[in-house]
């Protein structure tokens, strides 16, 4: 009776144990994704579904904040604030400007599939209405 009881022990606080590493890795690349994202302003580079969008971003800079806003910045003075998360396993960044926001930052909602990136730049994509859209972002 002693064993079963020790092995069941066993197992419930090796099954806590996994679920906590799993916490603290997931945790850190929670911390990785924050520290890329709000360190520095960030521009447009490409936005493209077929037709080339890139001038219509070419005013604003886009600053990321730990409390997941970001807020749209043109002509030195914030246009808009959105939402955005980061999420490390998926591989995606999402946003979410409102309704009232200009049209073109209203392109830049959604879920974004990360396609490649680096501490300074991010390529992302996403389908919208059917056309494969492509989005990259580069730190000033």
């Amino acid at each position: 009776m002693k064993h079963i009881l020790f092995i069941i022990l066993s197992l419930v606080l090796l099954i806590g144990c996994k679920k906590a590493i799993k916490r603290t890795q997931e945790q850190i690349a929670e911390d990785i994704i924050v520290k890329a994202m709000t360190d520095g302003r960030w521009t447009v580079t490409v936005y493209n579904d077929g037709t080339d969008y890139k001038a219509e971003f070419d005013p604003y800079e886009f600053q990321f904040k730990s409390n997941r806003t970001v807020d749209a910045i043109k002509n030195a003075a914030t246009e808009s604030n959105g939402l955005w998360q980061g999420d490390g396993y998926a591989l995606t960044i999402t946003s979410n400007f409102p309704a009232s926001a200009n049209p073109t930052l209203l392109r830049l909602n959604g879920v974004w599939k990360i396609a490649n990136n680096n501490w300074t730049w991010v390529k992302t994509t996403q389908t919208i209405n059917g056309k494969l859209t492509t989005l990259e972002l580069r730190k000033k």
